[in-house]
């Protein structure tokens, strides 16, 4: 009888520890894919906004440069001041800037100065002809600063570029800026150039379709090795329940 209770007993204690170790498998796996596609979706996401940034700003950099090289800043700084759009060195830039500016296909290329802490001032758009209202932006016309990359160039006088925006006319949109300095290397100006991005974001989507592709595959191969388990588990549990 004692014999009877204790192989009760032990067959309680093993099935017992086999639906334990049954459920730690279980739990396992399911952290180990969670943590799969939680680092996939959050290197994914970085991965998309760091390589679309930096690609716009390999873009935009040799635009910027080359209207740095026409712009002569003591004379940028005198018109800066006037404001004169009859001024024949305005109608000469901004001439030359629109030329730049078809040829390196951009969405927008100007020139503008701070005005305060939150505006900044157009003074050469270089983005359309002066009669297309709609993408010009007239000598003296003020804007809200809502780039931090804007503050940087003036605080630092280098070539920033900033965070991707979503427009609803332009989708997707970037801008590098660069500064204009006069001859004693004072920052009388910025330069900058709006890239659209969505057709370099939809590019770097399909490779993480891809990537995601290659994840699901060892996601399928794992859950191939779970479910190995689990039955190699069932059938351990199978024995121990059959009758001696």
């Amino acid at each position: 009888m004692s014999d009877t209770k204790m192989n009760d007993k032990d067959f309680e204690t093993g099935e017992r520890h086999v639906v334990a170790l049954k459920f730690r498998v279980t739990l396992f796996f399911i952290m180990f894919f969670m943590a799969i596609i939680g680092v996939f979706i959050i290197t994914s996401v970085l991965q998309v906004s760091a390589v679309t940034r930096f690609v716009c700003a390999r873009l935009a950099l040799p635009l910027v440069n080359q209207t740095a090289e026409i712009i002569d800043g003591d004379a940028f700084e005198a018109l800066a001041k006037s404001l004169n759009p009859l001024d024949p060195y305005y109608r000469e830039i901004q001439r030359r800037m629109l030329d730049i500016k078809t040829r390196g296909n951009c969405r927008y290329l100007y020139t503008m100065v701070p005005v305060d802490a939150e505006l900044a001032r157009y003074v050469i758009d270089g983005s359309a002809p002066p009669e297309d209202e709609e993408n010009f932006s007239p000598i003296g016309t003020d804007e809200e600063i809502t780039d931090e990359a804007f503050i940087r160039v003036v605080q630092t006088k280098t070539i920033q570029w900033g965070a991707i925006n979503r427009t609803d006319e332009f989708g997707d949109l970037m801008t590098v800026y660069g500064p204009i300095l006069n001859s004693s290397g004072d920052l009388v100006g910025v330069i900058g150039c709006d890239l659209e991005a969505d057709a370099i974001v939809a590019w770097i989507q399909t490779q993480v379709l891809w990537q995601l592709a290659v994840v699901g595959v060892f996601v399928i191969l794992g859950l191939a090795v779970y479910l190995s388990l689990v039955k190699s588990l069932n059938s351990l549990i199978q024995r121990i329940n059959a009758p001696a």
